[in-house]
């Protein structure tokens, strides 16, 4: 009896066995890969994640950040691995570097040939001529206006800010970089960033020169666009991300790029040095700049913005395409042509104060 109460146990302790491993097994095989990026907003939104999420049998975990200095913040306090993606604006992607936070991308795993010439080899995204980051979305900063108020013609230049009928009625987001950077261009300076002492010295006072004209220094994007879509203020330097906002919203908002010409913006796509899925990683950031998704990435419903992939007007609505000038190759690459990037200036702290200066007056 002895020996069959113990075979029997035995039996039981096998079957028990068999059935947890079975179940570990199974759990295992069920355990979908997860891959977590920073991103700002429209890359976690579902028409871009969703399909990616079914096709590689994975979840994706998004933490939104709205500026890169929050972008940075977020990447030191955090527990390393905590990311594998990150979209960081072009300047910072030195910055990344620097911190040892980003690796080397292949060039060839990206399609750099449907790219607009600018981005196919986008100098703040190659540092010691290694490709870090992968542009994903653009724009640049000119001028929006609202035509019911504002004479087309006065808007082919900045100096149309000076025009007394305007005065009053122009608001300036606060922010200095891009403002400061189309006041250079306006000045001349091609490489607005780049200027010395007595070239910012000018810059301000030209800038300075400009407040008795300005209505409002909004705090936010969201207060410029409101102050546009109750005719409050008529002008801006703003890009196609607030003009198309409010042209889709029935608001008579036009964009032009001054014959002196803007300066961009950009995100961009990197790979986190200690991420914990760097293949998938790569996955992520290849189906992003793919023609379709760029598509996508143009209409998100956080905004509406250019892309690097001219490839994506293909497959977006006509309508869309045509707001965002995407179907209009020939201009995107003749406004490229005269907008310059927009990047850190070396003395920071001095465009700042001079900033400052500007809102006291």
């Amino acid at each position: 009896m002895k020996k069959y109460m113990s075979l029997l146990q035995v039996g039981l302790l096998s079957l028990v066995l068999m059935t947890l491993m079975v179940f570990l097994a199974h759990g295992k095989a069920e355990a979908k890969a997860e891959l977590n990026i920073l991103v700002m907003p429209g890359y976690e939104e579902p028409q871009i994640i969703n399909d990616f999420e079914k096709k590689y049998d994975c979840k994706i975990n998004h933490k939104i950040y709205p500026s890169s200095d929050e972008m940075m913040a977020l990447l030191l306090s955090s527990k390393k691995g905590t990311f594998d993606v990150v979209t960081p604006d072009a300047p910072y992607v030195e910055k990344l570097v620097k911190a040892n936070f980003i690796i080397p991308l292949n060039p060839a795993d990206y399609p750099m040939k449907d790219f607009f010439p600018r981005f196919q080899r986008f100098e703040q995204h190659w540092i010691n001529n290694k490709l870090y980051s992968v542009t994903s979305r653009w724009g640049f900063y000119g001028l929006a206006y609202n035509s019911k108020f504002v004479d087309p013609a006065d808007m082919q230049s900045y100096a149309g800010l000076w025009k007394e009928k305007y005065k009053g009625k122009i608001a300036i987001f606060d922010w200095y970089l891009p403002n400061m950077g189309c006041i250079a261009k306006y000045l001349g300076y091609q490489k607005p960033y780049d200027i010395g002492t007595q070239e910012l010295a000018k810059v301000a006072d030209k800038l300075y020169s400009l407040k008795p004209y300005v209505g409002a220094i909004p705090p936010t994007n969201s207060d410029t666009i409101q102050a546009l879509a109750n005719a409050n203020m008529w002008i801006s330097i703003a890009g196609e991300w607030l003009q198309v906002l409010l042209k889709e919203q029935g608001h008579p908002i036009e964009l032009s790029n001054p014959k002196e010409g803007g300066v961009s913006w950009t995100e961009s796509l990197s790979i986190t040095k200690d991420s914990k899925n760097q293949e998938l990683a790569k996955k992520y950031c290849q189906w992003v700049v793919s023609p379709e998704i760029q598509a996508r990435l143009a209409w998100a419903n956080a905004f509406h913005a250019t892309v690097p992939n001219a490839k994506a007007a293909n497959f977006m609505k006509k309508e869309h395409a045509a707001m965002l000038k995407m179907d209009n190759w020939d201009y995107l690459n003749g406004a490229l042509k005269i907008i310059a990037p927009r990047k850190l200036p070396a003395d920071e702290e001095a465009w700042k104060k001079i900033w400052q200066t500007f809102k006291s007056k």
